[in-house]
């Protein structure tokens, strides 16, 4: 008898020692993290330049902590992780944006970051204040992992800026009394010798009248006067409602070459001894049968220049590429120099080599400039 009883007191003893280490702890408090003051309150964003830090600021918090049953040291629960997160101030971070996941104690903010979340996500303009509220929430536990928000918030008046993204490939427009000064107008389009969008430099050789002044419009800022304007001494400045225009005292065949990158112009005289003045000139391909029966439909000069064409076709079928040619002939034709480079590049006349076409890879309606003079094109997909 005294055996079994002994048996019996291992069994309870050994059955309450496991029952106590399966035993699951319970969580009895948690204290939130406490986001650390930024530097600023409010900040009007601008594009970092090009070298510059991209760096907006660093923002840090304390970690969560966690108790179990009851006792005054914090614990650890597993895997945490940190969303930092950004709202419209007042909405109670009723639409909340990411603004970094990360399982350390700080987050760095790019300028780029907020800037894009700003203009792209909450729809902000650019130059328009926007009042906002960081918050931090802590995730942990696994299954069925819960979320604790931070113990404070941090309330922040953010400007965006409108990016302009380099070595993007944008047309620029000559604006002035060729024009009538329309800011909206895109008769007077700039030329380029390549379509590389590193390549910052366009140029225009054609007609300038007497007493001309002209600015030059980059697409972005179309239907406003923000141009580039000349500085003096072969430089220009990027200006709206200032800034003095480029002046042409004599009327003649000008070539104007601006670099956008490094703000410098030039303008020299062109030779006009061998130029030919043609009656018409076609823009043909694929998508006419190749002229055939003459149906290749024939470009507009310019009133102000009978050397620059242009025409707005629809080219329902690529093929392969297309070029100019004059009067529906090809005893007379242009053909492009590099056949990849599109929308702008230059094109040979009557080639002795290769009769290269125009690579151009989607179907719709197209605007197409040509300069007789250069070979110069510009065939671009409308939007």
């Amino acid at each position: 008898m005294k055996k079994y009883l002994f048996l019996s007191v291992i069994l309870v003893l050994l059955f309450g020692s496991c029952a106590e280490r399966d035993k699951e702890p319970i969580l009895t408090k948690v204290n939130p993290s406490t986001l650390n003051s930024l530097p600023f309150e409010s900040a009007s964003l601008s594009q970092p330049a090009e070298g510059a830090s991209p760096l907006l600021c660093t923002v840090t918090w304390s970690a969560t902590q966690f108790f179990l049953d009851g006792q005054e040291e914090s614990s650890s629960v597993g895997p945490i992780s940190y969303t930092l997160e950004l709202a419209k101030a007042g909405t109670d971070f009723s639409n909340p944006q990411s603004l970094a996941v990360t399982s350390s104690l700080h987050a760095d903010i790019l300028t780029k970051t907020i800037n894009d979340l700003l203009t792209k996500t909450l729809n902000v303009q650019p130059g328009e204040t926007f009042d906002a509220e960081l918050r931090l929430t802590a995730t942990y536990g696994e299954g069925l992992p819960k979320t604790v928000a931070s113990s404070n918030l941090l309330k922040l008046t953010l400007t965006p800026y409108e990016e302009v993204v380099e070595n993007q490939l944008k047309a620029v427009y000559i604006c002035g009394d060729m024009n009538g000064w329309n800011n909206s107008n895109t008769d007077f389009i700039m030329f380029r010798d390549d379509s590389d969008p590193s390549n910052p430099v366009y140029t225009y050789t054609g007609r300038i009248a007497a007493n001309c002044y002209f600015k030059f419009c980059p697409e972005e800022a179309l239907g406003t006067y923000k141009m580039y304007c000349d500085k003096g001494d072969g430089q220009m400045s990027y200006e709206e409602n200032a800034g003095g225009a480029f002046y042409n005292a004599t009327e003649g065949y000008k070539t104007i070459t601006i670099n956008a990158k490094d703000m410098t112009y030039t303008i020299t005289d062109f030779d006009m001894t061998n130029a030919k003045t043609w009656d018409m000139v076609n823009f043909v391909g694929d998508f006419c049968g190749w002229g055939a029966n003459n149906a290749d439909p024939a470009m507009t000069p310019s009133s102000y220049d009978p050397h620059i064409w242009s025409l707005t076709v629809n080219v329902d079928n690529p093929g392969y590429g297309v070029k100019f040619r004059v009067d529906h002939s090809w005893d007379n034709r242009w053909c492009p120099k590099v056949p990849s480079n599109i929308p702008y590049g230059v094109a040979e006349y009557n080639p002795t080599s290769q009769d290269n076409n125009i690579s151009i890879q989607d179907s719709g309606e197209y605007s197409v400039k040509f300069n007789d003079l250069t070979g110069h094109y510009v065939v671009m997909l409308k939007k």
